[in-house]
């Protein structure tokens, strides 16, 4: 029973001696940006575009792809080389991974593009296996 208790009491002052010295969240963790495409149809799969943040030029994203991008922490807006694309506006914390899906849609001749912002688990489900290396943003 003597052998339990120092056991525990030596468990116990371990994890609280590790949590007291647990570094704070470092502020200036750089973030990350998957961007990818998924379940694109026949009409949508032939269309390539290139992905601007904060009106720069990032990368091309073709069907089936993704790009993934880290930088510093701060709001970024998300855009694409197809005229009329809506904008997305993400504000990216030090050290999280934010996942945004290119959907793209034909409406007679005409390209529609939606940047949509999903939740992790979405993603690990429609995210190309073919992952692209890391950029700079």
């Amino acid at each position: 029973m003597k052998t339990l208790l120092t056991v525990t009491y030596t468990l116990s002052a371990m994890i609280f001696s590790a949590l007291a010295s647990a570094a704070p969240a470092d502020e200036s963790a750089p973030a990350t940006i998957v961007e990818y495409r998924a379940d694109e149809s026949l009409k949508t799969e032939r269309h390539g575009l290139d992905v601007h943040v904060d009106e720069t030029s990032l990368a091309r994203l073709t069907s089936e792809e993704s790009i993934v991008a880290s930088g510093a922490p701060g709001t970024y807006v998300l855009d694409t080389s197809i005229p009329g694309s809506i904008p997305l506006a993400l504000e990216l914390k030090p050290g999280a991974t934010h996942y945004v899906h290119t959907r793209l849609k034909m409406y007679g001749n005409r390209v529609v593009v939606e940047l949509v912002e999903v939740e992790e688990q979405v993603a690990r489900t429609q995210l190309p296996e073919d992952t692209n290396a890391l950029m700079a943003i």
